[in-house]
């Protein structure tokens, strides 16, 4: 695995440099690429170099495109206030990762639009699905290997045999929804069968893992990209692809045991027995609001301090020590009262408005519905600083917002 870490960090530090260079402004769609490559490697170089290519880009987005400043003001609003708030923080470095993680989400989320209002949307589509099939190479590679390795540093939901996933923990996997709608699309789009093969790989392992909203969501993308082919003049390719996928579904399931495999980890997940009240992340709005308004345990408007929603934080302790508070309005109002959940479910309704006035054709509603809907799962389950997952889901919502003359180069977008 060592090896795989340094020329994956190799590679971070090389094709940065080249997008970069070579796609300029357009390198916001590469971006959550080498954020997933990031999160899933141990590191050889200093943490403080990671911090330095990532805030980097950021800047040189900022800096060619102020003007995203006026056309979403609570972008800016809410990074000054979380900044604002960083003084009142007792431990820095123990928080530093989210603090830097919400503040690029907070600014990416409108940059995506200024940055797509110079590029045609075929091309920002293409750049996207290159951006989303190389997620796609590196969760695969990282699989097999950690697989074939045994290396499985987190034991999530107590998996310890089979598939592995090194380091790709809970929510890193909710940036493979929008990677392999990006990538069947494609792969449909252009009759790749490289595309589609990468695509199955990836969902195989993706039902594996057994995060229920990325599979459920992976399974909708899929449906979507479907629906999208149901008209008479692609009704042909929509029972070719149909039958290529359900064939070699069929072919995997059969002969490689993953069935078996499947029922072994939903029993280790024992979802039978967890019932919908027993969510503790249901529970997490109605302590909020105790904690606020019933027991003033801490302040509703600039909540209890940045990213410190540990266990004996919130709730009077009722989930022991060990488990943080898990959903973004949660996390959020904890962490910096009703003041920035308000700025920030403001800032996601302007960019979401935006692209709306915008969404015209059959889809592009698809596509909204698929990202909407994925934005309202994740802000119950959390997490926001994941920048990643953040970065290409406003990256795909938002490509309605590229200019509609199409590129002499790519045809039939």
């Amino acid at each position: 695995m060592k090896v795989f870490f340094i020329l994956t960090e190799l590679f971070i530090l090389i094709f940065a440099g080249y997008v970069l260079w070579k796609k300029k402004e357009l390198v916001i769609v590469y971006l959550p690429l080498l954020l997933f490559c990031d999160g899933m490697i141990e590191k050889s170089l200093p943490a403080t170099i990671s911090y330095l290519i990532q805030v980097g880009m950021l800047g040189y987005l900022v800096f060619y495109n102020l003007k995203y400043l006026k056309s979403n003001i609570f972008s800016i609003l809410i990074v000054l206030y979380f900044i604002m708030l960083l003084p009142y923080s007792k431990d820095l470095n123990r928080i530093r990762p989210d603090f830097v993680a919400a503040i690029m989400v907070f600014t990416l989320i409108p940059l995506f639009a200024e940055v797509y209002k110079k590029y045609p949307r075929d091309v920002i589509f293409e750049e996207l699905a290159k951006s989303s099939t190389l997620i796609l190479v590196f969760f695969i590679i990282n699989t097999i290997l950690s697989t074939l390795f045994k290396y499985n540093p987190m034991e999530m939901y107590g998996i310890t045999s089979g598939i592995l996933y090194g380091k790709v923990f809970l929510t890193d996997f909710n940036i493979l929804v929008f990677a392999s709608f990006l990538v069947i699309r494609k792969g449909i789009k252009d009759k790749s069968l490289i595309h589609i093969a990468l695509y199955l790989t990836a969902v195989f392992f993706i039902l594996l893992s057994f995060r229920r909203t990325v599979m459920a969501l992976t399974i909708l993308g899929t449906i979507i990209v479907m629906v999208e082919l149901l008209n008479f003049k692609q009704i042909k390719d929509f029972i070719l692809y149909g039958a290529i996928i359900g064939l070699v579904s069929l072919v995997v399931v059969y002969y490689t045991g993953f069935i078996d495999v499947f029922w072994e980890r939903y029993e280790l997940r024992n979802l039978e027995d967890r019932a919908l009240g027993e969510e503790k992340r249901l529970m997490e709005l109605d302590l909020m609001y105790k904690d606020f308004f019933v027991y003033f345990d801490y302040s509703p408007w600039f909540g209890y301090e940045l990213f410190d929603y540990r266990g004996p934080n919130y709730g009077k302790g009722i989930f022991g020590d060990d488990r943080p508070l898990h959903s973004d309005y949660a996390t959020i109002a904890h962490s910096s009262g009703l003041i920035g959940l308000i700025l920030y479910i403001s800032l996601v309704i302007t960019a979401t408005l935006k692209i709306w006035r915008r969404t015209f054709s059959r889809a592009d509603y698809l596509q909204f519905f698929l990202c909407l809907m994925a934005f309202g799962v994740f802000f119950i389950t959390g997490r926001y600083t994941g920048a990643a997952f953040m970065g290409m889901m406003f990256g795909l919502w938002t490509l309605p917002l590229g200019r509609k003359i199409v590129s002499k180069k790519i045809q039939g977008y």
